[in-house]
């Protein structure tokens, strides 16, 4: 993700982002010379800065011609944090519960939700997580498994590489890459694989499914502590 796609992402249109990246780079400006800097056509320059002004990413400037400051990148990301934390505050208060249900068995696609799927299910976990993970996907989820290991969650991580963190327990063994198991509070069961576009996975709290994928992950500990792999 680079400044244009983060400013989106933010709420800003791609002109706007555009214009708020020039402004900072070149200073004030009036919109037939953002227009000139940019490429984008006067029309659409003006109309650019006039939304980025009302959503708080430039200044007007008053004088025989308009210019537009840009607002401190600083300021405008604590500004970008506290609308958001309304919306989230919003979100989390009002919106109902979803009613799960344990035999309900959910597909989850892409890396991204994947790794998001499996960072939530670490930070909610309380008692115990048991993840078997190839080494190059651990990095994405470290600082989370940090983070359960200092809340007092007992953490045991396979991974394909020799691996030591402070406090949890950490097995080698061999796996296909992307390969994915990921057990907490032996209530919530996740399975999959992260192969880019194709990636998929499985997320449950049926007591089967987490049953299975338990004991897999007990078997398969118990063969590396007697050395078969």
């Amino acid at each position: 993700m680079d400044v244009i796609e983060a400013l989106m992402q933010a709420g800003f249109t791609k002109h706007e982002s555009i214009l708020y990246v020039t402004l900072c780079r070149e200073g004030e400006l009036t919109g037939y010379e953002a227009s000139k800097l940019t490429g984008i056509s006067r029309s659409n320059a003006y109309l650019g800065l006039a939304g980025l002004s009302d959503k708080g990413g430039a200044y007007k400037i008053n004088g025989e011609t308009l210019k537009y400051a840009p607002v401190d990148s600083n300021e405008l990301a604590e500004n970008i944090k506290r609308k958001f934390n309304k919306v989230i505050k919003v979100i989390e208060e009002e919106i109902p519960q979803v009613n799960k249900s344990k035999d309900t068995f959910i597909t989850i696609n892409g890396d991204e939700q994947i790794i998001n799927k499996i960072k939530n299910l670490i930070n909610y976990a309380q008692y115990r997580i048991y993840i078997s993970i190839s080494r190059e996907h651990l990095d994405y989820v470290i600082e989370e498994l940090k983070s359960a290991q200092k809340r007092g969650l007992k953490v045991v991580i396979i991974t394909s590489e020799g691996v030591q963190f402070e406090g949890m327990t950490c097995y080698k063994s061999q796996m296909n890459y992307g390969s994915i198991r990921l057990i907490t509070d032996s209530a919530n069961v996740f399975t999959g694989q992260l192969s880019g576009e194709n990636s998929t996975g499985l997320f449950s709290m049926n007591n089967n499914l987490v049953d299975l994928i338990k004991d897999s992950l007990k078997n398969e500990i118990k063969l590396i502590d007697n050395k078969i792999i």
